[in-house]
């Protein structure tokens, strides 16, 4: 009878042990099993698996150069930027700044957002620069220069930004100062007719 009791205590004690040890383990491997994670990147080449299974059907098919529409926008950037391989246009700039808004809306969300100085890693190359050299935003070393043109990819991306703002501010003072200007110029050659009247008045006298 002793030993029934004994052998009772022992297994709901394994059972306490079980439960307080493995679950966790377990319940946490249920819970986040890596294809659920949308970062996840079974072949480690920096594209998501979910973008590479897109791309090509699989995990670990994308090279990162693909580019189906042939429209200079590799597939691995135009599926996070919009969903599919085709819909990124680099040419397509809602607000005019300079940035094409594939990249605007892989760096903050919306094809209107950035301004052209986020930085994730520090490097002095802009967020949306690097999107466009190489896919991500700490890819780039400024070293790129597909055109062989002896100007930095990223030098030459940068200087395409238009600080629309900026040009706005500039612009009125500009324009302000043209006006100022004008009215100065009218205001002395008002004040020379005047005085020429009146000395050709005064000659005839």
């Amino acid at each position: 009878m002793r030993s029934v009791t004994a052998f009772r205590s022992l297994s709901v004690m394994m059972a306490l042990l079980v439960a307080v040890v493995v679950g966790p383990v377990v319940a946490t491997a249920m819970a986040s099993p890596a294809h659920a994670s949308a970062s996840a990147d079974a072949d480690r080449d920096t594209i998501p698996d979910a973008v590479e299974r897109v791309v090509c059907g699989s995990a670990t098919c994308a090279t990162g150069v693909e580019d189906r529409d042939g429209d200079g926008i590799p597939d691995a950037t135009e599926v996070p930027a919009c969903g599919d391989t085709t819909c990124a246009s680099p040419t397509s700039d809602r607000d005019d700044d300079g940035i094409p808004d594939y990249a605007e809306r892989l760096v903050c969300g919306s094809d209107t957002c950035s301004n052209a100085t986020e930085d994730a890693d520090g490097d002095r190359i802009g967020d949306w620069v690097e999107f466009v050299i190489c896919g991500t935003r700490t890819c780039a070393d400024g070293t790129e220069d597909y055109d062989a043109n002896g100007v930095s990819d990223a030098a030459e991306l940068a200087a395409c930004v238009k600080r629309v703002n900026d040009l706005a501010v500039t612009g009125g003072a500009v324009a302000l100062w043209v006006a100022v200007a004008a009215a100065i110029a009218l205001a002395v050659g008002v004040a020379l007719r005047t005085r020429r009247r009146r000395a050709g008045t005064g000659t005839s006298a």
